[in-house]
């Protein structure tokens, strides 16, 4: 049970590095000099950006992972 939370992680993740890279590639922008030239209040916006769809993903999952009520 320990390695569903580990699981529903790695899922999001992958779907946003992949939305990520994509969306830069297309636009010619190089990943490492983005990261240079973002300001430390940026970067922290991204992180909090990027926490909340992970908790909003990971709400999603569990609200169609469990059982569904009056289903035998």
């Amino acid at each position: 049970m320990s390695e569903l939370p580990k699981k529903t992680n790695a899922i999001p993740n992958k779907v946003i590095d992949l939305l990520v890279s994509d969306t830069l590639r297309k636009n010619g922008i190089n990943l490492d000099d983005a990261k240079g030239k973002l300001s430390p209040d940026q970067k922290q916006m991204l992180k909090e950006l990027v926490e909340e769809l992970t908790t909003q993903v990971n709400e999603f999952v569990d609200k169609t992972t469990s059982p569904k009520k009056g289903n035998k």
